[in-house]
């Protein structure tokens, strides 16, 4: 990497993760990097902002975002991105930067990504998000899993318009209640906005098909919780994590600011961490 070059990137999605980490580009926070281009699907609520950075595409046409000479592209919008560009963006030998993990409980998706990524030089990147301790836990697990459990415990708010609604009668609760109970594969795929953290414990560890996951909704707490309990022939791991949800109530606040470490390690001449 030339020390003068700045890395251009695109964002897709500018919500509660895109949107932080678009202004962390700007800043100067995020690397050796330079906001290209937006993706968002409601251009008319960021007049402001597309204002104020004429240099940059902001645009809800997917093909027009593309046209833009981006080289790592942040997705921040949601498990059918993944699907609908992940493809797309490898074959150019783009590095794709995930943060909706879940999306990869299909595992052809995965297979045909990593394929992508292999024959191309680009990249598939897993964002660590919400999920503590993941590069001790990957370390530790090529030594062999034991077992691998993670437990979820989110405000109600957090689960409302969510498939909770098919398990409890969130409405009523009046004190912390396990809804779900099963793999991560499972959790993934049904509550695709609230736990891709699950995806990535499974995925850096156990499998999708052994990792357990319990769900909790607790109408007293506003906090963000999450329990992990690891074991691999290496050591063990019990890790407790006390999260603050962003402006999306299902979204810790953190989850941005490791996708901007995540682009710091990209692009910079020191990568701690990675």
């Amino acid at each position: 990497m030339a020390q003068d070059r700045l890395i251009p990137v695109g964002v897709m999605g500018y919500g509660a993760i895109g949107r932080k980490v678009a202004e962390a580009i700007r800043a100067g926070q995020a690397g050796r990097t330079v906001l290209e281009a937006v993706l968002c699907k409601h251009l008319d609520r960021h007049q402001e902002d597309i204002a104020e950075n004429k240099d940059v595409v902001f645009t809800d046409n997917p093909d027009e975002f593309f046209t833009a000479d981006s080289r790592i592209y942040v997705e921040a919008s949601g498990q059918d991105t993944v699907r609908d560009y992940g493809s797309r963006i490898l074959e150019k030998g783009c590095d794709f930067l995930v943060t909706s993990i879940g999306a990869f409980t299909d595992d052809a998706l995965y297979e045909k990504l990593q394929d992508c990524a292999r024959d191309s030089g680009g990249r598939l990147l897993l964002a660590s998000g919400a999920l503590p301790g993941v590069n001790w836990m990957y370390s530790a697990a090529l030594t062999g899993v034991k077992h691998a459990t993670i437990t979820q415990i989110k405000p109600v708010r957090s689960w409302i318009h969510t498939p909770a609604a098919d398990f409890i009668d969130l409405q009523v609760l009046t004190e912390p209640t396990c809804f779900f109970e099963g793999t991560a594969r499972e959790a993934a795929h049904l509550f695709p906005k609230s736990s891709n953290i699950t995806a990535l414990l499974a995925l850096s560890t156990a499998g999708l098909d052994n990792t357990r996951v319990r769900t909790i909704a607790d109408p007293v707490s506003d906090q963000l919780r999450t329990l992990i309990e690891f074991e691999s022939n290496s050591g063990n791991l019990r890790l407790e994590c006390k999260g603050i949800a962003s402006d999306n109530p299902s979204t810790g606040s953190e989850v941005p600011f490791t996708v901007i470490k995540a682009l710091q390690n990209l692009t910079s001449h020191v990568c701690i961490g990675i």
